[in-house]
């Protein structure tokens, strides 16, 4: 692992401690701040040290740069529990911070090392689940009907009939509904030339090309401007085949939608910055072992899965009997749910034949407060925590999820 840089306005002296200790990182941090520079060492959620109180106050108030640098500790004394020492800190006396060995009066046990971690990402939040979705369209008639259905899950609609690119921002999704092919001979320019101007932002905006799929040559056109999917028209709004297009056409949407990119600026970003780089040199089982680490103090209980075209297959977990390599079929609703939506997905009910299939795979009877979380990887969910018998109260697992919305590449390796 190399040193590792950055400003305390990002993370805080505290945050970083506690992330030192998820990873079971050993070496020095040295801080850089108005108030004087000191030199911190670190093992296992104990500190060494004995820097000048005003500069650890100034890092804690985050003024200033830190620099952490893996090393060995070895040969150095008065350990003290990170707890103990930021505790120390707040105390009238003025000069150095001077402590007792591990184990003596100010170095009380600490039964949660990662809960100021916790607390401090509670109110991490992933992105929100709204989304601007235009259709250029001729016709409306066939949207009318799920307009409602689009603002509950949180979908603005833009509804247009004039083939010309949206006004800026960006859609998340294009929706190109062309007429007839017979009306539309010779005048397919315009509707083709959204679908390149889709494919050219950036990043791309995915296209739903519905109508003229039985013009051969058409459709070859919509296939090389890099539309998405294609679907036929439907023949009213009315019927069978008009619910069945409903369906097809916000399942597509959903689905296109599950693929953006997560952007959550901030102290979260900052967090995982500095949790990829502590794992730059790590193996995958390393990495997973020191994700599950920092879960443990969110849930009794856990499993990382890998998701697979045909099944989830267990990277690892905690408090499960559930090894390694085991793999379970797709198909579980909540977790479907939380692949395709990108959200992390209570388990409050499952069907029983799904329970069936999960509590002999994971060696239990029941499970309680369970929770499903994506992991994700270029918009994409390549992974899943299941956490169950939850630590924390309610709506306080935000830096869990922040952490795994963003982990996916770089810490899981899939």
């Amino acid at each position: 692992m190399k040193s590792i840089v950055g400003r305390l306005t990002d993370l805080g002296l505290r945050e970083l401690f506690r992330l030192l200790a998820s990873a079971d990182a050993e070496g020095v941090v040295e801080l850089d701040t108005p108030a004087g520079k000191a030199r911190l060492w670190v093992r296992g959620g104990e500190v060494a040290g004995n820097p000048e109180r005003r500069v650890v106050r100034a890092a804690l108030g985050r003024a200033g740069t830190f620099c952490f640098r893996p090393g060995s500790t070895a040969g150095l004394v008065d350990w003290v529990s990170q707890d103990a020492f930021l505790a120390g800190v707040d105390e009238s006396a003025q000069g150095s911070l001077r402590w007792q060995p591990s184990g003596g009066p100010m170095a009380p046990a600490a039964a949660d090392p990662l809960s100021e971690l916790r607390d401090s990402l509670a109110e991490v939040q992933l992105p929100a689940a709204a989304a601007r979705i235009v259709v250029v369209t001729a016709d409306s008639r066939p949207y009318r009907a799920v307009g409602n259905d689009w603002r509950q899950r949180g979908w603005e609609l833009d509804l247009t009939d004039q083939p010309g690119w949206p006004e800026a921002p960006a859609p998340d999704v294009l929706i190109v509904h062309v007429p007839t092919s017979t009306t539309l001979a010779g005048r397919a320019e315009p509707w083709l030339a959204l679908a390149q101007r889709a494919a050219d932002q950036h990043p791309p905006v995915p296209v739903l090309w519905v109508g003229g799929v039985a013009d051969a040559h058409l459709r070859h056109q919509t296939v090389m401007a890099g539309v998405d999917f294609l679907l036929p028209a439907p023949a009213g709004e009315l019927g069978e085949a008009a619910r069945w297009f409903r369906e097809e056409i916000t399942y597509l949407v959903e689905r296109l939608l599950g693929r953006r990119p997560s952007e959550v600026p901030g102290e979260g970003e900052a967090f995982r910055d500095f949790f990829v780089a502590l794992h730059a040199d790590s193996s995958p089982a390393e990495t997973h072992a020191s994700l599950l680490r920092f879960a443990s103090s969110f849930y009794a209980r856990g499993m990382l899965f890998g998701v697979r075209d045909a099944a989830l297959e267990s990277l690892g977990g905690y408090g499960f009997a559930m090894g390694s390599g085991v793999r379970i079929s797709r198909g579980i609703s909540a977790f479907e749910e939380a692949i395709i939506g990108r959200q992390p997905v209570e388990l409050d009910v499952l069907a029983a034949e799904e329970m069936a299939v999960i509590l002999p795979a994971l060696g239990v009877t029941a499970m309680e407060k369970a929770a499903v979380y994506p992991v994700l990887a270029a918009g994409d969910c390549v992974a899943l925590f299941m956490g169950e018998g939850r630590l924390v109260p309610d709506g306080t697992t935000g830096g869990l999820a922040g952490l795994l919305a963003r982990s996916g590449a770089e810490l899981l390796g899939v």
